[in-house]
């Protein structure tokens, strides 16, 4: 059977969820991924995660610091399309592994280099772990938590978001290899992924601006608020939308509510503290008449957003997961039959293949290192002078016609890498402009805006000419929605039978919730992150990040789709789930077997255990994030002790009575000395951290713009960074900025424009042009 990426050879170095993520991706696409481990074996064997993180894989033994093996490493490098690296900065240097190395070997190499905290910047050598990464950034102190204090971060969305950048980046410069003659090396870290799941402030200050005058915000404890039902569970609402909180109040009893002029702008501001604590404690007791499964039925029949909490091992078991084709029975070595999430992506023509389970330690040593070496070696196929400084998907364009956020901001992840992106949207505009007025300004990065009528005839005809050119459709209407346009697959595959079409739907197309609207909290609750997060018995928490994690999916989904395309020479569809993307953040916890479970953060959201927690210092808070045993005993030769075998409670009581003795800033330094992975983890929040601290600046998470409308401003910098070329650092354009432009590379005269923008086909640019 044909997969996106058969004959592709890669080879993955170093340990972590964030380069296991990246070259599972690859390797349930096609990729023959080889996991190069140390005769101890990777740090996360025997976790749960590490069955799901390694399927598909094999595993050699090679020492690198041996010479030797690093001789032997380096005959597979030679041959090899791809490596995936998850090396401090100057650790592959020092092994003689690096870039630079390898390029002298084989010029058309692809090399992933996955870094916590990028490769400048005062945090450059900080031990890259996700807690120490989570606590830098500030996000620990973003959430209310069940106490005061930061909130211990469970799910690793950082490690998630760079195991699909490094996969996407991969890809795009196998993408421009054939174009290029040679391969490059692409960059990104774990702060650089979470600067994905900051949705708007960074892009406009929106939740940094104080309400009007008078009035109090309520965005987050109405239309998205987590409600207790009547049998003990909850529901996460998702009606924000006008339309969609009117029935829900409607089906409250509480209608009046919505004809009070004192509440003209609710839900998202309210007149006093008051006034919003009143309807909270209204819609609340309201809620708690019905239990959870007769509010899920009565949502999904009159299309009001909310949705159920459902444990990661329940998601797998549910109709939208199953009837999607996301269910995936996978016999490990080690711990038996299991359940797990299956295929990121479901292609029509090059269907991806879980194939087998995670590999034993050195499993495959032998069969890797005869079999590479009858490998022949590549040779250019193109005049490499006449291509430098391109990006790698220089030569790429896709359609964006999707709404809101987790669809488009796939599409501007490619556009980091060169794509051209023509963003497609009705007379009125994408939603996401009126709705959330700064987010469009993050997920419009780098695109071309053409207003197109689609319900006329002659707007459907101008979209047909651009989809003639195009190399991939995208769009998250629900089912039905493209038939009415004319867009479906079967019309728009016509015009294109080489186009990869692109459904990004939060649901999927099949199963009893396929027609329901999918919200950025919607995957929080039913694919298990909302329970997760919450710690030990703690009713479930909001804590989205669904539409960043469903565009990266997206992202690394559309980069196999293409390259299939091309390999074959046919096009074909995707469609992607926000359910599956997030299913994918939280595969540690979702995957079903008897054997160990994955650690659970205690009731009071302090962490997992003795060596992963967060504890008060006399002046503030510090998280521990301990993996290895060099790490451990440093750690005890810091305390002056041998650190006992005890159970984790007892060990974490004596850490504390430890830690309570100095400054959190005092124990950071102390311990980082030594190599102990520690950080005070309350020094800022989220917002301010991300795009103010020193280092997010020197190090490009954080880059100094020019937007219409702000100015010069500071927002996220581009997530990847491709030896290739630079990302530009383009502004988001006006509504309609690129249309007559477009419409004059279709052909088009100014006469036939002017009256296609008189009869409403189109729609001109209006006041604020860009210089």
């Amino acid at each position: 059977m044909a997969t996106a990426l058969n004959g592709l050879r890669v080879l993955e170095l170093g340990s972590g969820a964030a380069v296991g993520i990246a070259g599972m991706v690859l390797a349930e696409n096609g990729a023959e991924v080889v996991k190069i481990e140390s005769p101890q074996g990777d740090r996360d064997r025997g976790r749960p995660g590490f069955a799901v993180w390694h399927r598909g894989k094999k595993s050699a033994v090679l020492d690198l610091a041996d010479a030797g093996d690093r001789d032997r490493f380096l005959e597979l490098a030679r041959v090899a399309d791809g490596v995936i690296e998850a090396f401090r900065p100057t650790t592959a240097a020092r092994l003689g592994v690096d870039f630079e190395t390898l390029r002298k070997l084989n010029d058309q190499l692809v090399y992933a280099a996955i870094t916590g905290f990028g490769e400048t910047g005062p945090w450059r050598n900080l031990p890259g772990y996700e807690q120490i990464v989570a606590a830098k950034s500030g996000r620990m102190t973003t959430y209310d938590g069940v106490r005061p204090g930061p909130v211990f971060t469970p799910v690793p969305i950082a490690s998630y978001g760079t195991g699909m950048l490094a996969a996407v980046g991969l890809m795009a410069g196998i993408w421009a290899r054939p174009r290029l003659g040679l391969g490059q090396r692409v960059h990104t870290s774990l702060m650089h992924a979470l600067s994905v799941y900051d949705m708007t402030s960074g892009h406009g200050n929106r939740t940094n601006m104080p309400p009007e005058p008078g009035k109090v915000y309520g965005i987050m404890r109405v239309p998205f608020m987590t409600a207790p039902t009547k049998d003990g569970r909850f529901i996460q609402m998702c009606s924000r939308q006008a339309h969609h909180y009117r029935r829900w109040l409607t089906e409250l009893g509480l209608e009046g509510l919505l004809d009070d002029p004192d509440l003209a702008n609710a839900p998202d501001l309210w007149p006093s503290e008051d006034r919003l604590a009143a309807t909270i404690e209204a819609i609340r007791n309201g809620m708690e008449q019905r239990t959870a499964e007769e509010w899920v039925e009565t949502f999904s029949a009159k299309d009001i957003g909310g949705d159920p909490f459902l444990a990661p091992q329940e998601f797998l078991d549910h109709p939208q997961c199953t009837e999607n084709r996301r269910r995936q029975e996978v016999v490990d070595p080690e711990m038996g039959p299991t359940v797990q999430i299956g295929p990121l992506g479901v292609y029509s023509d090059t269907p991806s293949v879980v194939g087998p389970p995670a590999p034993r330690l050195g499993e495959h040593t032998n069969k890797v290192l005869s079999s590479w070496a009858s490998t022949p070696l590549r040779t250019p196929t193109a005049d490499r002078a006449d291509r430098t400084g391109d990006l790698p998907l220089a030569d790429a364009t896709i359609l964006d016609v999707g709404y809101f956020y987790a669809c488009p901001f796939a599409a501007t992840l490619l556009a980091e890498a060169g794509a051209r992106i023509i963003k497609v949207e009705p007379p009125s505009g994408d939603p996401g402009r009126r709705n959330w007025t700064t987010d469009y300004v993050k997920s419009h990065v780098g695109k071309e805006s053409i207003v197109l009528d689609l319900k006329t005839p002659e707007g459907l005809d101008i979209l047909n000419r651009l989809v003639d050119k195009a190399d991939v459709f995208l769009h998250n209407f629900r089912p039905g929605t493209p038939e009415r346009l004319g867009i479906d697959a079967d019309s728009v595959m016509a015009r294109n039978p080489r186009l990869l079409y692109v459904y990004a739907s939060c649901f999927g197309s099949q199963g009893p919730w396929a027609h329901k609207a999918g919200f950025h909290s919607s995957p929080n609750a039913i694919a298990g992150a909302g329970v997760v997060e919450s710690g030990d018995q703690n009713p479930p928490r909001n804590r989205t990040y669904g539409d960043p994690t469903a565009a990266l999916a997206t992202a690394a989904a559309i980069m196999a789709g293409v390259l299939a395309c091309r390999h074959t020479g046919r096009g074909q569809k995707l469609e992607t789930t926000m359910l599956t993307a997030t299913a994918y953040a939280v595969a540690e916890w979702g995957i079903q077997h008897s054997g160990p479970e994955a650690p659970v953060v205690d009731s009071g959201q302090y962490g997992f255990h003795a060596y992963q927690q967060l504890y008060e210092t006399s002046d503030g808070w510090l998280v521990l994030d301990v993996h290895q045993d060099r790490e451990r005993q440093a750690l005890g030769m810091v305390l002056g002790v041998e650190l006992p075998e005890l159970p984790s409670s007892e060990l974490a009581a004596q850490l504390a009575k430890v830690f309570s003795s100095d400054s959190a800033e005092a124990w950071e330094s102390r311990l980082l000395a030594v190599g102990v992975p520690a950080v005070q983890a309350d020094r800022g929040d989220f917002l301010h951290n991300m795009l103010n601290e020193n280092h997010m600046r020197t190090c490009g998470v954080a880059v100094e713009a020019e937007q219409h409308g702000l100015g010069s401003y500071w927002r996220a910098g581009p997530t990847m960074q491709f030896s290739s070329a630079s990302t530009p650092l383009t502004p988001a354009l006006p509504l309609g900025w690129a249309t007559t432009k477009i419409l004059g590379e279709l052909g088009f005269s100014d006469e036939k424009i002017t009256r296609l923008h008189d009869a409403g086909v189109t729609k001109p640019i209006g006041h604020g042009l860009p210089n």
